[in-house]
């Protein structure tokens, strides 16, 4: 352990730490909080301060107005030979109110010297630990403390926190190459907020002698993650990747106006650098687009963006109908068309001549696309999805949580006020009617953010206290083929915006399976269950019913079911849900 010598010698010294440090990363460690060099509405707190440890001051930055923090660091040590500098802070984040805010971004910069600045990096508020990258510079948050509100009581964190759903505390470690700050010297950081709009969403740093975290606090989970180079979690021989696959943007090319914010190269840069997704998918309306040749514009920069091992861009579109619902199209690569729901100026979406479902499978049949196509809030009475449709080809998944709320059934927990809901619509009802859909969630983000995506000024309606859905992917390797493999194999599930890692299986086949039925008559059921709070509970499906529910109170759960096949052909899913009211759906299996 950082803190401890070996050998029964005791307790390290702060000299001893960072000599330790600077053997082990080849890394200069700097407290990074020296003091303030000045703020603008910044709030000052020292009466109680939240936190994970002894902080008895601290300043408040809000997403809203002109609040900024600048502060100066420690001062960095002189001809160590380090070729990196790792500050440590102590620090709270969290969601400053009870109603759904606007997300957005802190940025991270320095002024060496004061009044030459270099963006470093940007973060998000989180409830979870995560690590943000920007070139070789690295922020490595590790959550020592959550809290969140049961119910609809809020909590009261401190004498600034008063009215709180969900907030964080721990260390954060940002690593900066050495040569960007002059040996000797402090660094002069500022904290930035970035909104499009007003924002409740707050950032705090402990600023008193008593916090010191290299001495009093366990830095070593930060310096780990913010040294080692990024690393999926893992099932089996597959990596587990996640993705937001329904963003959209406030691109206008088409009919003149648009529904989302942010350029493509905004919404891009905000998925990969802020919320930190593996790959995004740009599901812009078909009405977005000025033609083919508009689209082809498109498709190039999906290929610039699109890096293998880093971040994956899916091609995407949102076919559009108001009569028989709305399915977005992703295909495996770049150079296939897309097809418009709307066949001409003034056309009546919901008229005699609307082009169904059936019209856009016959189109991608045409073209040899390899294309998946996958309905999105299917029950909602904005746009209900026409259930009596489907095409085993290309309707693979069905999109069963979104910023629209849950949609797996009608009355089914966090379903959202966005729109009104259709019994008989849900993402269960379609598996009941016997279709094979694997389960997926995306944002249907519309505020710029995607990954990280909530209510926004242009529609303030889709809005849910648990945010953004995603995708994750049990895949061979960070490409587009792989992952556009692994939804096509139905080999994922859902989360409500959340990266909590699951593996589902029958008789051994992973999620998205289809198989025979034992020859023992026997289904064997098993789950494992990483979370990133603690899981409040397990439910095993079998054919829409809860045959199974496990209470739960760790990080990590597993659940092993047997029981006889039923006589007629089934499927089975599970449901997660966390402490903090976070959930996950897995694909499910068929059995029969």
């Amino acid at each position: 352990m950082l803190s401890m010598n070996r050998d029964g010698d005791g307790r390290r010294a702060d000299p001893e730490i960072r000599a330790e440090v600077l053997r082990r990363y080849n890394a200069d460690l700097v407290e990074g909080f020296g003091e303030i060099s000045e703020w603008a509405r910044a709030d000052r707190e020292r009466q109680w301060v939240a936190s994970f440890t002894d902080a008895r001051c601290a300043y408040y930055i809000h997403q809203e107005g002109h609040h900024h923090l600048q502060f100066w660091t420690g001062p960095t040590p002189s001809e160590t030979g380090a070729e990196q500098i790792i500050f440590v802070f102590s620090v709270g984040m969290g969601m400053g109110s009870m109603l759904p805010q606007p997300s957005g971004r802190f940025d991270i910069v320095l002024n060496v010297p004061p009044g030459i600045t270099t963006h470093l990096v940007s973060f998000n508020v989180t409830k979870e630990s995560r690590v943000w990258r920007n070139g070789d510079v690295t922020l490595a948050y590790d959550v020592k403390r959550q809290e969140w509100a049961r119910g609809n009581a809020p909590m009261k964190l401190d004498a600034h926190i008063t009215e709180e759903s969900a907030a964080t505390f721990g260390i954060m470690a940002l690593r900066v190459p050495r040569k960007l700050i002059p040996e000797g010297k402090p660094a002069r950081i500022d904290i930035v907020p970035f909104n499009r709009q007003p924002s409740r969403r707050w950032f705090k740093l402990d600023v008193d002698m008593f916090t010191r975290p290299i001495y009093k606090s366990h830095i070593e989970p930060a310096l780990e993650a913010v040294t080692a180079g990024p690393t999926p979690p893992s099932v089996d021989d597959w990596n587990v990747y996640f993705g937001d696959l329904h963003v959209h943007t406030g691109e206008e090319h088409g009919s003149g106006r648009s529904c989302g914010t942010g350029t493509l190269e905004e919404n891009y840069g905000y998925g990969r650098d802020v919320a930190g997704l593996d790959f995004i998918g740009i599901a812009d309306h078909d009405w977005q687009f000025a033609g083919q040749e508009d689209w082809e514009g498109r498709m190039a920069q999906m290929d610039e963006w699109d890096e293998p091992g880093r971040y994956v861009v899916i091609p995407a579109y949102e076919w559009t109908s108001a009569k028989y619902g709305h399915r977005n199209v992703y295909y495996r690569g770049t150079g296939w068309p897309y097809f418009d729901n709307n066949p001409g100026p003034g056309h009546n979406a919901i008229g005699p001549d609307s082009r169904s479902p059936e019209d856009l499978w016959r189109s991608l049949r045409e073209c040899g696309a390899k294309a998946l196509t996958i309905a999105h809030h299917p029950s909602t009475g904005f746009f209900p999805v026409d259930w009596s449709y489907m095409d085993e080809e290309f309707d693979r998944l069905v999109e069963v949580y979104s910023t629209w709320g849950n949609s797996e059934y009608l009355g089914a927990p966090f379903s959202g006020t966005a729109s009104d809901r259709l019994p008989g619509f849900g993402a269960l009802d379609a598996l009941k009617r016997g279709y094979r859909l694997g389960l997926m969630a995306s944002s249907d983000g519309h505020d710029g953010n995607p990954g990280n995506a909530q209510w926004s000024n242009r529609q303030p309606h889709i809005h849910h206290r648990l945010g953004s859905g995603f995708i994750a992917v049990l895949a061979d390797d960070l490409t587009r083929g792989s992952v556009w493999d692994a939804m096509h194999a139905r080999r994922c599930y859902a989360t409500t915006g959340t990266r909590i890692v699951l593996d589902f299986r029958v008789n051994g086949a992973i999620m998205g399976s289809e198989i025979e039925k034992p020859a023992d008559d026997i289904n064997l059921i098993e789950a494992d269950v990483t979370g990133t709070a603690p899981v409040d509970r397990i439910e095993l499906v079998r054919d829409g019913e809860v045959i199974c529910s496990k209470p739960c109170s760790g990080m990590t759960e597993t659940l092993r079911v047997e029981e006889g096949c039923p006589e007629e052909p089934c499927f089975y899913y599970l449901r997660v849900f966390q402490t903090d009211g976070e959930m996950a759906w897995s694909s499910p299996v068929w059995v029969g």
